[in-house]
Formats: C-alpha cells, sequence, structure tokens
C-alpha cells in the first residue's frame, strides 16, 4: 500500500523514467541527412574568331588551332573561396608538323579529359574594382587544373600513312592549370588565358610497329603552351547544370 510519503517519490520516479526516455536518441528514426552543397551552374566557351584554342608544341615549334569548345560546370558559391569543377570538351584538329626540320607531317591531334577539371574560384565584386578587369558586376580569380589525354590518329609523313594504331595517346595525362580571373555575370566580354605545360611520353602507339618512342622523342616534353579566349555564356539561371 502506497503512503502519502511514498505517492510523490513514485510519481517524481515516473516523470523522471519518461523524461530520460524522451532524450534517449530513438534508434529507430533515419540519420540526419547532410545539407547539399552549393552548385551554382554556369558555362563558358573555349576560342573565338580573334583567339581561338590553341597549342604550341614547343619541339616541333608548331601551333595546333582547334575548333571551338566549352567549359561548363559548378561554382561551390558567392562568397569568399570556393570550389569549382567543370567538364573540359574541345573537338579534334588537324595539325601541320615538320618533324626532323625536313619532314612535313600531318596528324589528327585529340584532347582527352581525365576525369573533371577542379580548382578553386575566389569571388569578387565591383565593376569599377576588383572586377575592373572584366568589366562584370562579379567575378572571380579561378585556379583550376584539367588533366588531359593527347591522342594521336590519321599520322601522315610526306602524304604517306604512317600506322600508329587506334591507341595512341600520352601514357599519362597532362595537368593544364589555368590561373586567371574570368566574369560570372552577364554581359561579359571574353578573357584570354594562357596556361604551359609539359606533354608525357607516349604509349599505345603501334599499329606495324612500335612508334611510342619515336612520337615521345619528336613531341613530349615540357614549355608546351594552351591559350583561348573564355567567353561567359551563361551563369545560374539559363544554365542547366554540368
Amino acid at each position: 500500500m502506497l503512503t502519502r510519503f511514498s505517492l510523490p517519490l513514485v510519481l517524481v520516479g515516473v516523470a523522471f523514467s519518461l523524461g530520460a526516455a524522451e532524450a534517449a536518441p530513438n534508434e529507430d528514426a533515419p540519420p540526419a541527412q547532410p545539407q547539399a552543397a552549393t552548385q551554382i551552374p554556369f558555362g563558358f566557351t573555349l576560342g573565338d574568331a580573334r583567339q581561338p584554342t590553341t597549342s604550341h608544341v614547343a619541339k616541333l615549334g608548331s601551333d595546333i588551332a582547334f575548333p571551338p569548345g566549352t567549359f561548363d560546370g559548378n561554382l561551390g558559391g558567392l562568397t569568399s573561396t570556393v570550389p569549382i569543377t567543370g567538364k573540359l570538351a574541345i573537338p579534334p584538329a588537324d595539325g601541320y608538323f615538320v618533324a626532323f626540320r625536313f619532314m612535313g607531317t600531318t596528324g589528327r591531334v585529340e584532347i582527352v579529359p581525365d576525369g573533371d577539371a577542379a580548382g578553386t574560384a575566389t569571388v569578387k565584386t565591383g565593376k569599377d574594382t576588383n572586377c575592373k578587369a572584366t568589366q562584370t558586376n562579379i567575378c572571380a580569380d579561378t585556379d583550376v587544373t584539367a588533366k588531359v589525354f593527347i591522342k594521336l590518329s590519321n599520322v601522315k609523313v610526306d602524304g604517306k600513312a604512317l600506322d600508329v594504331g587506334p591507341d595512341c595517346r600520352t601514357a599519362q595525362p597532362a595537368a593544364v592549370n589555368i590561373k586567371a580571373l574570368v566574369p560570372i555575370s552577364l554581359p561579359a566580354p571574353p578573357v584570354k588565358v594562357t596556361s604551359t605545360f609539359t606533354t608525357p611520353a607516349f604509349a599505345g602507339c603501334t599499329g606495324r610497329e612500335d612508334l611510342s618512342r619515336l612520337l615521345t622523342g619528336l613531341v613530349s616534353g615540357p614549355g608546351n603552351t594552351f591559350v583561348s579566349n573564355l567567353t561567359l555564356r551563361c551563369f545560374s539561371s539559363g544554365c542547366k547544370p554540368a
């Protein structure tokens, strides 16, 4: 039998038990989902009539001009320094080279991305201050690296086919790093970007015989350049996520 002294103690115990049950984590509840990172889509066109996308091959002293390409991706926000990622797409181009200083050589050059380009962007504002060079209200200092394989095909020497096989490309991707102040608001003029990179050794250049070492000696090495005009096509609204 509960006495008049024990009843309050029982009620306190029940209240304490209920409070503890409410405070304990619910093992059946699903874990909290992390908030999705900000992803603001953008789209650039690479190359135009004034400055097409051009790569200078240092060892051969020759330039390759590519058709207009695209760089579409996402910006991780509009404040401070944020991540930036994107997909690089540049159509193949036919190049002319002079090998050994006297042999006219032609070939098709293809840029094959090794995954997405990635880096950081520091967002700035002020058309007459921080973004004066881009003539826009918002701009970003970008530091982006694209890793790409360089593939060769349809090679001819003095008009005669040189069988390099279907899988002739650099054994490792070349790292093309681009640092530039670019616009992220429209309308915006094109921005010229440049980069110097090293072309790795070639592999898989096997047709009738393995020509990988020959092409490595002719093409691979440091001091190659990448030059292009970047023109902002869209930012945020009007862009599809890359």
